[in-house]
């Protein structure tokens, strides 16, 4: 899809105009996040979010932390016109990706099992080259938590 050129089935079905949106039966979802949560609930018996609320909090602050912090500084790198600001934004990507280290120091995962939470983060790790930034030996928990996600099976063949 052409995202320069939005379908205008497209906007009919999301009026943000992004991608992805999910049709599942009457029910249009969009919004990455949204549909996450709601494939979860509609498919309980793989369940990607804890159940306790503290628990499923901490899922939804990591969430909240890749799209509101590590991708938005991203699109500044992809998007931005000023040259200012997207240097900015590669050190502020890089000073991000360097906040995680010590939380993922003796985690296999970001917020305890594997979650809703590092499902966020993947499409950042495919794409971090696009964001001129690396996950390399400077950051060894965080890339090894990255290869961990990005060697699941189901993630694997989606690439």
């Amino acid at each position: 899809m052409d995202l320069k050129n939005k379908p205008k089935e497209l906007l009919e079905l999301n009026p943000y105009g992004k991608v992805p949106v999910l049709v599942d039966g009457d029910a249009i979802i969009y919004e990455s996040n949204i549909i996450n949560e709601y494939l979860e609930e509609k498919y309980r018996d793989v369940p990607l979010m804890p159940k306790g609320p503290e628990q499923r909090a901490r899922v939804r602050i990591w969430m909240d932390y890749c799209n509101s912090r590590l991708h938005a500084a991203a699109h500044e790198v992809l998007h931005g016109t000023d040259p200012e600001k997207t240097e900015k934004a590669k050190e502020q990507l890089r000073g991000l990706l360097t906040s995680l280290e010590p939380e993922m120091a003796g985690h296999e995962y970001i917020a305890g099992d594997y979650s809703l939470a590092d499902i966020t983060f993947i499409p950042f790790f495919t794409r971090q080259q696009r964001y001129q930034v690396a996950i390399d030996e400077r950051l060894p928990h965080v890339k090894r938590w990255m290869e961990r996600l990005l060697a699941r099976t189901a993630v694997r063949s989606t690439l």
